[in-house]
């Protein structure tokens, strides 16, 4: 590679010494009133300015658009890949619904000098943060010591949180160790949110012209003080800014792919201004999400109604629940609302759908339990499969499968008994080589049976993707076979 002449000017340039600055005075705070960040005192000119050109001098930028919100996760373990930043969409799902335009999302490792110069950062271009992560006992969690850093403020603590973090270790018989009390900590003037579901509080303060939420990083500890009090806040706030909240519904279709959902939605909202849709596949489900920003909530609810009634005459009976209607929870209504009943006997999903259906409250109004008939001897001993059945049909078959849904009724009596049956392969996440099957049938190949008063039907199916994948797959069709039964 040829190297390019520089002038003696420009080496001079290159070898001089930056002039030495003086430190920075942070600037005070008064106490009681929300900390300020201090950033960087203004510095005194150098007496002797340099050979060549100063620099102009910086110009400001504008406070960040009202509405506009930034996410931080703070962690070492989220850079590596360890923890799946969830958070991150749990958050930006809320701020999008409630009217905010999300500008960016951050991963910052546990290195103070990276947390700070994210904070500085995303304080300029969002004025909202939420941050989460950091919070807890051990020395790498350093959230609280770099923002009272970057306040100029010290460290106090949360008496409620200490006190609620004493009563739950005498409760269970727990030592309070010293490195406990980092959990309860928060920056002088901050406003903390006690933590329902842990220990460590949340806390808000100004940094810069942003409104910075600091919250744990513990999904369900996160999500609690974010709901009870971070969002009545962040409403709030965009009224007082006279920012209207977008109208938001999401669909969620079982039975059909995306392509095919986008075919049907062709024009759909072609000829609608401030209206958008969107699609997220989350298998085997799909989601549609459609948004209307008129900037009046009132006219962009309207407008979603009619959005709405079209949409749903183009996907028809596809379309299972909206906005936080899940498939467990839809299934449970429609089983509950026809008085019925559920048992389930499974074979390759190893309980997955008797998970599924009891992910939601309730479920014992209806779901009297099931058989993890794995092996084939507990097909043949607990449900009644012939033997015969087996040795000539194999066990991933629509005649086992039948064998194994009558069984089980007559176990329980249930209203519905289904059974599943299948081959769910590998994970197939990059491992060297598979182990063989021990069956004939091909990998994703299972079998269904639904047995009730009326005559026992079955069906095959062929499921796409790894271990897991088809696992999923086969249990949300059971559930959806329970579904329509009741319907």
């Amino acid at each position: 590679m040829s190297q390019l002449r520089r002038s003696p000017a420009k080496v001079a340039r290159k070898n001089a010494k930056p002039a030495a600055k003086p430190p920075a005075a942070k600037r005070p705070h008064a106490p009681g009133s929300p900390p300020q960040a201090g950033g960087s005192a203004q510095r005194t000119a150098s007496a002797d300015p340099p050979a060549f050109a100063a620099k102009p001098a910086a110009v400001a930028k504008p406070a960040p658009k009202p509405g506009t919100a930034a996410i931080l996760a703070i962690g070492d373990e989220v850079l590596r890949g360890e923890v799946a930043n969830s958070n991150a969409a749990f958050i930006s799902d809320r701020l999008f619904d409630a009217g905010y335009d999300v500008r960016a999302h951050r991963v910052a490792s546990d290195a103070p000098a990276d947390i700070l110069a994210a904070l500085r950062e995303l304080s300029q271009e969002a004025a909202i943060i939420v941050a989460t992560g950091g919070l807890g006992p051990t020395e790498d969690d350093r959230t609280v010591d770099v923002v009272c850093e970057l306040l100029g403020v010290g460290i106090t603590t949360h008496a409620p949180s200490l006190a609620a973090m004493k009563q739950r270790f005498s409760a269970h018989g727990f030592e309070l160790t010293p490195n406990n009390l980092r959990q309860v900590r928060v920056p002088e003037g901050a406003h903390a949110f006690a933590n329902p579901a842990g220990i460590a509080p949340g806390f808000v303060s100004r940094i810069g012209d942003a409104e910075a939420y600091f919250l744990p990083g513990i999904p369900r500890e996160m999500e609690s003080i974010f709901n009870a009090e971070c969002m009545p806040r962040l409403v709030k706030r965009l009224e007082e800014h006279g920012v209207s909240p977008a109208a938001v519904r999401t669909f969620h279709v079982y039975g059909m792919g995306e392509s095919h959902i986008d075919h049907r939605l062709v024009g759909l909202v072609a000829n609608i201004p401030d209206t958008t849709v969107h699609f997220r596949t989350a298998a085997p489900e799909n989601h549609v999400k459609v948004v209307v920003r008129t900037g009046d909530f009132a006219k962009s609810q309207a407008v979603l109604e009619q959005v709405d009634h079209e949409l749903r005459k183009r996907i028809g009976q596809g379309i299972y629940g909206i906005d936080g209607e899940t498939f467990p929870m839809v299934v449970g209504r429609t089983i509950r609302q026809a008085s019925g009943t559920l048992a389930f006997a499974e074979s390759c999903t190893g309980g997955y759908a008797g998970q599924l259906i009891t992910s939601e409250p309730g479920a014992s109004d209806f779901f009297l339990g099931g058989v993890m008939a794995y092996s084939n001897d507990v097909k043949v001993s607990m449900l009644g499969v012939p033997a015969e059945a087996i040795a000539e049909h194999g066990a991933v078959s629509e005649p086992c499968a039948r064998a194994m849904a009558e069984g089980l009724r007559k176990l329980t009596n249930a209203t519905v008994a289904i059974a599943i049956t299948g081959v769910a392969g590998n994970k197939m996440d990059g491992r060297p080589t598979p182990p063989a099957q021990s069956s004939d049938k091909p990998v994703g190949t299972v079998c269904f049976a639904v047995a009730s008063q009326r005559p026992t039907k079955s069906v095959g199916k062929l499921f796409v993707g790894d271990r897991e994948r088809v696992r999923r797959a086969a249990a949300y069709f059971a559930l959806d076979l329970a579904r329509r039964f009741f319907i």
